[in-house]
């Protein structure tokens, strides 16, 4: 939910996951003669990257969000009347599996060819494991006759619907918590999940000589080897001979 793409262009992630695509039709109405297309607009492949790479987790087995596990423990922590009157837990796992089962079957459209045929979800995956976040090599004929470009706008959509799935367990994880339904550490709404670009750590630094032993003990450095940096007449800044504001 904090991810750029989701708080800057939900609008456009919401046209992908819902697989629209824009018609544009020209008629020349005294030939006959038209031209068809479409278009579709894309958002920037760096950033979507990183959205797949923090989706990617909900659909392996082997972490502890992945889907299936996370329905199974609503299921299991939520009481019966909740699960009857509140939420229908079977009807978004159908929504999920239709999201993340199968690589034959198209989510949306194929791309088909004199080698063969591809679905938006098999393109996706060679998106992902060749352009992405790997470099495996692309095997099939079919697969190495198309472009990055049709990878990436297969992998769009795919993922797209992929983030839409995890963004309404989300919702539905926190509406059951403020309702009472569902107890979870609060924790869980408050730690930080984006690092910190700009650091400032105050304490005291000491310079040495080039190959000095580093000390164990900081409370009992040997002056003759670790000195204050703004004692160090090296370090003072050359301009004027003083301290003062000075940029090591």
């Amino acid at each position: 939910m904090t991810h750029s793409l989701v708080r800057d262009h939900s609008k456009l992630l919401n046209e992908l996951a819902s697989g629209t695509i824009q018609v544009h039709v020209q008629v020349n109405k005294t030939t006959g003669e038209a031209t068809h297309r479409f278009t579709m607009e894309l958002p920037p492949e760096e950033a979507f990257e990183s959205f797949a790479a923090r989706l990617r987790p909900f659909t392996m087995r082997r972490e502890p969000v992945y889907w299936e596990l996370v329905l199974d423990a609503i299921e299991e922590l939520v009481n019966e009347e909740t699960l009857a009157e509140v939420i229908d837990i079977e009807d978004l796992r159908a929504h999920w599996k239709t999201v993340v089962e199968g690589k034959k079957m198209a989510q949306t459209f194929y791309v088909v060819t004199e080698k063969g045929q591809l679905s938006d979800v098999e393109l996706a995956d060679l998106w992902l494991n060749s352009d992405a976040l790997h470099t495996q090599l692309i095997q099939s004929e079919v697969g190495k006759e198309l472009s990055l470009d049709q990878r990436y706008r297969a992998a769009s959509g795919v993922y797209a619907r992929l983030g839409a799935c995890v963004n309404a367990t989300y919702n539905l994880v926190k509406h059951l918590v403020e309702e009472g339904l569902l107890e979870l550490d609060s924790e869980v709404f408050t730690v930080p999940v984006l690092a910190k670009t700009s650091v400032e750590i105050k304490g005291q630094i000491y310079s040495a000589e080039l190959g000095a032993e580093m000390p164990t003990d900081l409370s009992n450095l040997d002056p003759k080897v670790w000195r204050p940096i703004h004692e160090d007449i090296e370090l003072i800044d050359p301009e004027d001979g003083s301290p003062g504001d000075s940029k090591v």
